[in-house]
């Protein structure tokens, strides 16, 4: 039999199973799949959901080949537009050593990059994506670049990310960018000790814009929520693939962060640093931004946060600094925290609202001012 005969009845027998499968109406899913790894498993359900035109798998709780209630990636699972990826009750576990995220789009592999739309990721039950037992970078955390990232999206509109817990990530455990929008990132829950360096929970790049962040729960080693626009003057393709922007950090047509809503945040930091930052410098602009009900969940006798809200920074700038007008209608409301500073503002802010910030247990600032000017803000804080 010739190598030829062979691929075309391999073809032929994936066909057919889809075809079951989707006869059946049940979900396809890595376990009717039984050579290769789990990410190889994992890749042929993804191929056959595409041929199939159903574009939906799910990973359920039992991995059928090793018998256990755990599935062991080697490389990211990278998904395609219009799909869906549903985690029903599993634990998604990088494989020691792995250096590679656990979710990314496919544009973000592609060579030029390229965009995506329509990409869900859904979890049922007690979903864990996890980044391992250990660090597999060295160093470790983010100095090592885009890979430390748990779900990375670059260039996708309208996408879903909700419903399941992320422990341990190697760095950033969320991060969007560089043509983000129109998504939702919800019921998160953050299971990171600061074990590693900079381990973020969601991270909303330079360049996106119409996002809604809810119900976030947990414990991140660094800041909870971070809105961070950061650029150099250089084409943005020059570095593409290098640091922690698969996408560059240079100038692109569109590189303002707007239109995003934040809403119930329930978490603290294990490291100390904020519960939610906004950073905007070289020009990139930051406005229209609602922060409603955060809740700082450190205990007394615990490590305080520097911040419940920090808006702005004297550092991090490449081209120059933030000025007034380019971090504007920021509205914030319902702020409860025992943090060093309740709200930081180091960085300009113009025509915003800051209601009901009330600070608790004794020696923290209320209001924390840097040099940078403000103008048109209102704010209302007391302490308890």
């Amino acid at each position: 039999m010739t190598k030829r005969t062979c691929s075309y009845l391999f073809i032929l027998m994936i066909t057919l199973c889809c075809l079951q499968i989707a006869a059946k109406g049940e979900p396809i899913t890595p376990n009717d799949f039984k050579k290769g790894s789990d990410s190889d498993r994992i890749e042929q359900a993804i191929a056959a959901a595409l041929k199939t035109g159903v574009n939906s798998i799910e990973i359920p709780r039992v991995n059928r080949n090793r018998d256990e209630a755990e599935w062991l990636i080697e490389r990211a699972i990278v998904l395609p537009s219009d799909f869906t990826l549903v985690l029903n009750d599993c634990l998604v576990r990088l494989s020691p050593g792995t250096q590679d995220n656990i979710i990314t789009n496919a544009g973000a592999r592609t060579n030029p990059l390229s965009s995506n739309k329509n990409i869900r990721i859904i979890g049922k039950g007690n979903t864990v994506l996890s980044g391992g037992l250990e660090a597999h970078f060295d160093p470790p955390g983010d100095k090592s670049g885009y890979r430390t990232i748990g779900i990375l999206l670059y260039a996708t509109e309208h996408f879903t990310i909700e419903g399941f817990k992320m422990e341990e990530t190697q760095a950033w455990a969320i991060s969007v960018e560089n043509g983000c929008a129109y998504g939702r990132i919800a019921n998160i829950e953050f299971s990171n000790t600061n074990k590693y360096p900079n381990q973020d929970g969601v991270d909303i790049r330079k360049g996106c814009h119409d996002i809604t962040i809810e119900h976030i729960t947990g414990i991140t080693g660094d800041d909870m929520i971070a809105l961070t626009g950061l650029r150099r003057d250089e084409d943005w393709r020059e570095n593409v693939g290098k640091g922690m922007q698969i996408g560059g950090r240079g100038k692109r047509e569109n590189d303002d962060i707007y239109n995003i809503t934040i809403n119930d945040v329930r978490g603290t930091v294990a490291g100390g640093h904020h519960i939610i930052r906004l950073l905007n410098q070289d020009g990139i602009k930051l406005y229209n931004i609602f922060i409603n009900n955060v809740m700082d969940t450190s205990k007394e006798g615990e490590k305080r946060n520097a911040a419940a809200v920090k808006i702005g920074d004297v550092r991090y700038w490449s081209i120059r600094k933030n000025e007034l007008g380019e971090t504007s209608r920021v509205f914030i409301n319902n702020v409860l925290s025992r943090s060093k500073s309740i709200i930081k503002i180091h960085g300009t802010l113009k025509d915003s609202s800051l209601k009901n910030i009330v600070g608790y247990d004794g020696n923290t600032h209320l209001i924390e001012y840097g040099e940078a000017p403000i103008k048109n803000v209102s704010i209302e804080a007391k302490q308890l």
